[in-house]
């Protein structure tokens, strides 16, 4: 039997989704992170700053890399190809797009160390875009967008502040890239040469483990209440936030099998972890009834003490001393833990933004 939308949507004049506007401004955010990344010790070389656009192919060559760049441009030409409303022209527009962004983004590499600028980065960010454009023409049929105007009506709120959460809680996803970091944390465990610091108890291992398993548990509260200000009916809360849990779980397992080795797949979970955990699903039982203005209050005073931890986690993050635990070189390992730990500092702040938003926002329903 063909399923039809519910007689609520089909009653209502439902607003176009602006989803693609908002992903096109966080995952240029992350392409412009990735690409840039560590943001510090920029120099000239004296070479020409032009000259390696036109480099004999190929100058720089690994199959790994390539494949990346074209793969990382992608969903960048599809959420611009959607913005177009011309679709004849559409695919163009994303591939257009993608192959300037490549070329700025190629330029400035020249003066970041460790970066190479290389043209045949431009070609394959290039044909990523237009593999992404000619992918957005299926995505904007009117069969797709119907049935993506469907699914967002019957389970999130309207409004343009909802779609905004909804991509920022995808970059969320990112945080679980580093393997290194706990589940659900937000402090960093320090490792290699014991670093002295001044603890307000007598037990400095018991402040530690205070902070770290505090930190899960405001994090966990946070993030799972941020994902119940998106949701349109209560029964569906639950469900959501095991959902979103679930997933993040399942991607901090698949990098730690990919990056770490095997004797260390579960060096980011440990008892503090564990009990701060437990703690913020005893918790969530009782929070998640509460009535949607005070869910995302809660939420952001949730995400901003977790914050306060990690400005007072005593312990410095150190790349070189955690290398052993990686079976990836040095500069991939990099840029891809400075991915999620850049991601890791900017995502609160924007998350507390939203939330306050989602608590003093009035609409049409009841709060």
């Amino acid at each position: 039997m063909r399923a039809f939308p519910p007689i609520a949507y089909l009653a209502r004049n439902i607003a176009p989704s602006s989803v693609s506007r908002y992903f096109f401004a966080c995952y240029l955010l992350l392409v412009l992170i990735v690409s840039w990344y560590p943001f510090s010790g920029w120099r000239f070389t004296g070479e020409p700053v032009f000259a390696f656009y036109t480099y004999p192919l190929p100058y720089y060559f690994t199959f790994f890399d390539n494949l990346i760049n074209v793969l990382a441009y992608i969903p960048l030409g599809a959420s611009v190809a959607l913005m177009v409303r011309r679709r004849a022209w559409s695919w163009l527009v994303g591939t257009l797009a993608g192959f300037l962004l490549s070329c700025v983004v190629e330029f400035v590499q020249q003066f970041i160390p460790g970066r190479i600028a290389d043209n045949l980065d431009i070609m394959s960010n290039t044909f990523g875009a237009f593999i992404g454009g000619v992918f957005a023409l299926f995505l904007a049929s009117r069969r797709w967008q119907r049935r993506w105007h469907v699914f967002r009506y019957s389970h999130f709120r309207e409004g343009g502040i909802i779609e905004c959460g909804m991509v920022w809680m995808g970059l969320w996803f990112v945080t679980q890239f580093d393997p290194t970091v706990p589940f659900l944390g937000v402090v960093v465990e320090a490792r290699g040469l014991p670093q002295p610091f001044d603890s307000p108890i007598e037990n400095a291992a018991l402040f530690l483990r205070l902070l770290e398993g505090g930190g899960m548990m405001l994090h966990m509260i946070g993030v799972a209440l941020f994902v119940a200000g998106l949701m349109r009916h209560l029964r569906e809360i639950p469900t959501a936030i095991r959902i979103t849990l679930l997933v993040a779980l399942v991607l901090k397992l698949t990098f730690a099998g990919m990056l770490l080795k095997p004797v260390q797949f579960f060096v980011w979970v440990n008892s503090s972890i564990v009990l701060g955990g437990l703690a913020g699903v005893l918790l969530l039982w009782l929070l998640w009834r509460l009535q949607r203005r005070w869910r995302a209050f809660v939420g952001a005073l949730a995400l901003a003490a977790a914050q306060v931890v990690s400005w007072i986690w005593p312990l410095s993050p150190q790349l070189s001393a955690t290398l052993p635990l990686f079976r990836w070189h040095y500069g991939h390992l990099m840029h891809f833990s400075g991915l999620a730990a850049a991601i890791g500092d900017i995502w609160p702040y924007g998350a507390i933004l939203i939330l306050l938003w989602m608590a003093v926002m009035r609409g049409r329903e009841s709060w």
